[in-house]
């Protein structure tokens, strides 16, 4: 008997919210025409992007005492 009421009570509380809920006014206007919007500037994908092409290896000794503490 439960199998049968909870697709039912499901297909009624969609049926009824469905029918119950009502459109906000800013998603039923169209599109104002007049409206002011910031202007639209060109600027590149790869604006400020690093290259990360292969590097030669280099000595790891020197590399640890430039970073390592002074002493």
């Amino acid at each position: 008997m439960n199998l049968v009421k909870v697709p039912l009570l499901m297909a009624a509380g969609l049926a009824l919210g469905a029918c119950s809920a009502t459109v906000p006014g800013h998603l039923a206007r169209p599109a104002d025409p007049n409206a002011r919007v910031p202007a639209v500037g060109y600027r590149s994908v790869t604006a400020g992007a690093a290259s990360f092409r292969p590097a030669e290896p280099k000595d790891w000794r020197e590399l640890n005492q430039k970073v390592g503490p002074k002493s």
